[in-house]
């Protein structure tokens, strides 16, 4: 989704994916959703003590990595470079539990969706048992993990990204992943 520069003050995620054209990329990065889906079903069949300490996501909503990764692919569809959504969107507790897992990776003011470098059982877990700590007894709190900025930011961003030229935004993208590492 191509936002509109409103000045609104309303807090984002902006999101920028791999070339469009890039079809074993994405290949290999819905594969990867399946495969930690497969992991959280192994784990709460496992591991009770797993399955009960990430309740409180599943009392949210389900977990469901194959799905959530068509949905923010068909939100890059719409821009073919970036996607954003909001901060107090449905897709937060996904977006931050798939980032934890190392589907997204931070770089400066966005995220870049990456493929995972580890995705393992011990991966999956903790990733989850981070994203479900507690402050309090009724409620986890993924928002406090997330990177945001605000909505006119992300779209002079947009706008700078789906201009530039591929091939730079593509080395810019890597320069910026390499960095982080």
């Amino acid at each position: 989704m191509m936002l509109e520069n409103d000045g609104s003050h309303k807090q984002v995620i902006l999101v920028e994916g791999a070339a469009w054209d890039d079809s074993e990329f994405y290949a290999r990065w819905l594969l990867a959703a399946s495969k930690a889906n497969d992991l959280l079903c192994e784990a709460k069949r496992d591991d009770p003590e797993f399955c009960e300490a990430i309740e409180i996501l599943e009392t949210m909503q389900e977990l469901n990595y194959e799905a959530q990764a068509m949905t923010f692919l068909c939100l890059l569809r719409d821009e073919f470079v970036t996607f954003v959504f909001d901060f107090d969107s449905e897709d937060l507790l996904d977006f931050m539990l798939m980032t934890e897992m190392g589907f997204f990776t931070i770089s400066g003011d966005r995220y870049q969706m990456t493929l995972p470098s580890k995705l393992d059982m011990e991966t999956l877990k903790q990733s989850h048992l981070k994203v479900a700590e507690r402050d309090d007894e009724d409620w986890c709190y993924p928002e406090r993990y997330v990177a945001t900025i605000p909505c006119a930011e992300a779209a002079k961003y947009q706008l700078l990204l789906r201009e530039m030229c591929p091939k730079q935004r593509l080395a810019d993208r890597e320069l910026l992943l390499f960095s982080n590492t």
